[in-house]
């Protein structure tokens, strides 16, 4: 019951060999953010359509990013989203991040689809309604910078979820879906330099987006709170 789950809905391997060389694959992020041994945690990867675990038999649960987009609604997408439905019913801890959070948003009632801003991608700041008792989000402070990247949105919540954080492009950054699930648009696992290595990889489709890529490299720094939320997200878990 102590371990973490984490559903992997992605790869980074198609976007930069020197980063998966350097850091590991989605995954490992996590499991390197969260401070976690490998031991700690199982790793079931989504998009394979792997089997997934009966409710309750992990502490928590983390969904990653993914360069799929939710509107797809693959299969697994469906499989996954309905498991998260049952989970969250069941008061099981979630944290979905980027497309984890969308899909978690997308499971709950919420819609979700390209965000009318375009793409929205550095380390930014988000802005945070203040409520010292959220037992995730309390410690942080608004105006605290996390990496972005994304093209899509959730863009009406799910019935009963609270917004309690957004960004200048982004109305829905972070939601509160109940006592123990969260979803948050940001990447609380990634560095300053990792997302430098996945810039440089995502150059060709910031150019096709219309996106001077030099312009996202500007302002890239590492963000010491997304490791923090991490972690703390997996202490609430194991209680």
């Amino acid at each position: 019951m102590s371990r973490i789950l984490i559903f992997k809905a992605g790869t980074l391997a198609p976007y930069s060999t020197d980063f998966t060389c350097r850091f590991g694959d989605t995954e490992d992020t996590f499991i390197a953010a969260a401070g976690l041994a490998p031991d700690e945690v199982e790793v079931i990867d989504l998009y394979r359509d792997q089997p997934l675990p009966e409710i309750g038999a992990h502490a928590g649960v983390m969904i990653t990013g993914a360069a799929a987009m939710v509107t797809e609604q693959a299969p697994w997408m469906l499989r996954g989203a309905a498991w998260l439905r049952a989970a969250v019913a069941a008061d099981q801890p979630v944290l979905g991040i980027c497309f984890g959070h969308q899909l978690l948003a997308h499971a709950l009632g919420g819609t979700v689809g390209p965000n009318p801003t375009g793409l929205e991608a550095g380390t930014l700041p988000i802005t945070l309604a203040p409520d010292p008792q959220d037992p995730l989000f309390g410690p942080v402070a608004t105006g605290t910078r996390f990496q972005e990247h994304h093209y899509q949105t959730v863009l009406t919540p799910p019935p009963g979820s609270s917004v309690i954080g957004h960004s200048a492009q982004d109305a829905h950054q972070v939601l509160r879906h109940g006592p123990h699930a969260w979803g948050v648009q940001f990447h609380p696992e990634l560095t300053g330099e990792m997302m430098r290595l996945l810039m440089d990889g995502m150059r060709a489709d910031h150019a096709a987006a219309g996106v001077d890529p030099s312009d996202l490299d500007a302002g890239l720094a590492d963000t010491p709170e997304g490791p923090a939320l991490l972690q703390r997200f997996v202490a609430l878990a194991r209680g």
